[in-house]
């Protein structure tokens, strides 16, 4: 079973089964400002900053993500318990289980070192597809542009019922997004 890697950095677990007005009104509800029951990116884009992510990972404060810079942040939210190992465990609620996940483990520990971690993402190819004026950088904008297409998974250009549960299993309490 391979991920995508686009959804890689965005899904933490999907959340089948939860209809779009449930799930807009217990995380996102404010969010939908249409009142459609769904999210576009303008909507998301307006919101979504109220998550600190990117602020977090912008370590140097020059308001862009380097690739080291996202690699950190993103290995950071994965290690969930900050121990400096990305094990099975987190595996199973930082992402999808993915066959990436024992190729990157190149000692075959079973747990995924920063330094494995950012290998096998920089191999991936998932910043430069980001990277959409190929600067070399991730913009804010960048980020959430690339973020809510990795929840728009059926690329509707709308985010409804399952992806907006999978965003808010991602903004709530403990999940991916919450620092």
């Amino acid at each position: 079973m391979t991920l995508t890697l686009r959804n890689l950095a965005m899904t933490s677990i999907l959340a089948l089964g939860v209809g779009a007005t449930p799930a807009l009104a217990d995380c996102h509800g404010d969010w939908d400002t249409n009142q459609d029951t769904m999210l576009d990116q303008t909507e998301y884009g307006a919101a979504y900053g109220e998550n600190e992510w990117f602020g977090e990972a912008d370590i140097d404060d020059d308001t862009y993500l380097s690739e080291a810079e996202y690699s950190t942040g993103l290995y950071g939210s994965y290690d969930s318990d900050q121990d400096g190992l990305f094990t099975e465990e987190e595996q199973q609620v930082g992402f999808r289980a993915t066959e990436d996940y024992g190729v990157w483990d190149s000692d075959a520990d079973l747990s995924l070192t920063e330094d494995e971690f950012g290998a096998g993402f920089g191999e991936s190819g998932m910043f430069n597809e980001w990277d959409a004026d190929r600067d070399g950088l991730l913009s804010e904008d960048e980020f959430g542009t690339s973020v809510y297409g990795g929840y728009d998974t059926d690329r509707s250009g709308f985010l409804e019922e399952t992806e907006v549960g999978a965003s808010c299993d991602d903004y709530g309490e403990e999940g991916f997004w919450d620092f």
